[in-house]
């Protein structure tokens, strides 16, 4: 059994796309848990319709409000309790096997690692627009990411090159993921940092699912040019103060060693050419 783990917010002009997607897929064997985190439009009807038609859909109420997308999702890894779990967000389209190559993935490294380790398999994701027209193949070339820096949970916390919608991670992870301590670092990040550190995580290099993006993404994919990087500067203040809060949970190292690690990536990905 894998938990797909969905929180949604004004998500009704591309919902339905993407919950079929999920029910489709070659592996059968899932659950799709929902929170809505207060939508005011047919979200929520679009997900109760749903749900009265397949009972692998459970919508799930609680009194917390508006949470945000980061601890919402971080919610929904609370009530999870299946051996698996995946983050989906709401506007993207999941290729029919992205769950069953990231499973034979992750038994590949349970095999090695043994059920009790805390493991994180994650993928390329190939960039689309509102229209799911291709816009590159691969986020990691568009952005000009190196999944292998995946293996050093230092520089996935400068950089996070891991993200939610194209993830598997087991149970172990959500053990050591609980609970949240940082609600300003987001809940993929959270994850993988954890993993990385305290367990195992690994990656295919094949997209796995159609990345859209439109103008109500709450992140999205930007290609990596120098006018985008500079256009980050602004940030940099409250990223300073995000790594320095993340060292006082994570421990083993410096605000300036975090520092450094970000400006290092940054400048090896204006050097990168077509690896992938």
């Amino acid at each position: 059994m894998i938990d797909i783990l969905m929180s949604t917010y004004h998500g009704q002009e591309f919902l339905r796309p993407q919950v079929d997607s999920i029910l489709s897929q070659d592996h059968r064997d899932i659950r799709l848990i929902v929170r809505d985190d207060g939508s005011t439009d047919a979200t929520n009807t679009i997900l109760n319709e749903y749900a009265e038609r397949d009972d692998r859909i459970t919508v799930i109420t609680d009194d917390l409000g508006n949470l945000g997308a980061f601890a919402s999702f971080m919610r929904l890894v609370e009530v999870s309790d299946a051996p698996y779990f995946m983050f989906a967000d709401q506007d993207d389209v999941w290729l029919p096997e992205k769950i069953s190559k990231m499973l034979a993935k992750m038994t590949e490294l349970t095999d090695r690692h043994g059920s009790d380790n805390a493991i994180v398999v994650f993928s390329d994701l190939s960039i689309a627009d509102e229209d799911l027209n291709l816009v590159d193949r691969s986020l990691w070339h568009y952005q000009q990411f190196d999944p292998n820096i995946s293996g050093d949970w230092k520089h996935l916390l400068a950089q996070n090159v891991v993200l939610g919608c194209a993830m598997i991670a087991n149970a172990g992870a959500r053990e050591i993921s609980l609970p949240y301590r940082l609600p300003d670092m987001p809940h993929d990040q959270w994850v993988a940092v954890n993993t990385a550190k305290y367990g195992q995580i690994a990656f295919i290099s094949e997209p796995t699912i159609l990345y859209r993006q439109h103008e109500q993404n709450h992140s999205g994919a930007n290609s990596f040019r120098l006018k985008y990087a500079l256009s980050r500067l602004p940030n940099f203040v409250r990223t300073i103060g995000e790594y320095r809060q993340a060292v006082k949970v994570f421990g083993g190292v410096t605000t300036m060693e975090l520092i450094l690690n970000k400006v290092r990536l940054n400048m090896r990905r204006f050097r990168k050419r077509d690896d992938f």
